[in-house]
């Protein structure tokens, strides 16, 4: 098993800039709660925690006013908030309402930081992406028949129970 640290460096892919440094941010707030990163063989939770983090930190950080914005837990915890999905009992549509808005709003982070994401789709090797931000966007956003619904929303299901009430 990884160290929260290795793993960090392995969603950088390679990047020396902002994307390496949102990875590296992810580990410094994930390192007292996941120290080491269990690689699982059917549902990925700790490695789509870091990943949606990642990617989460990224957007708020290059999407500021702000040069040289640090994301903190409680801001996290609040994204999180505004982001969280209803459970299984909400009205019918309300989950893939807010599924949407989800994907939507981490889109428009990334685009405004200047990328260019494209609309969620099926997963497959054509939708590949040097830009790792892009990549990593592709890996969460993209949907097949592994895991109901896009993976973005295990991994803010994850951070809220990382950066929940009770943590923060």
């Amino acid at each position: 098993m990884p160290t929260i640290w290795e793993y960090a460096d392995q969603v950088a892919a390679g990047d020396t800039g902002f994307w390496q440094a949102a990875t590296r941010r992810t580990a410094v707030l994930l390192a007292p709660t996941h120290p080491v990163i269990s690689l699982p063989r059917r549902v990925p939770v700790h490695q789509v925690l870091v990943q949606t983090t990642a990617l989460v930190i990224y957007g708020r950080t290059r999407s500021m006013p702000i040069p040289g914005h640090v994301v903190s837990a409680p801001e996290l915890a609040a994204w999180v908030t505004e982001h969280a999905l209803p459970g299984p009992e909400s009205a019918p549509g309300n989950i893939a309402a807010a599924v949407r808005h989800l994907l939507d709003s981490v889109a428009a982070m990334l685009r405004t930081a200047g990328h260019r994401i494209p609309e969620p789709g099926p997963r497959a090797l054509g939708r590949h992406s040097r830009d790792p931000v892009v990549q990593q966007w592709h890996d969460l956003a993209d949907v097949d028949d592994g895991f109901p619904g896009p993976l973005l929303c295990l991994g803010v299901a994850a951070m809220a129970d990382t950066f929940g009430p009770t943590i923060v």
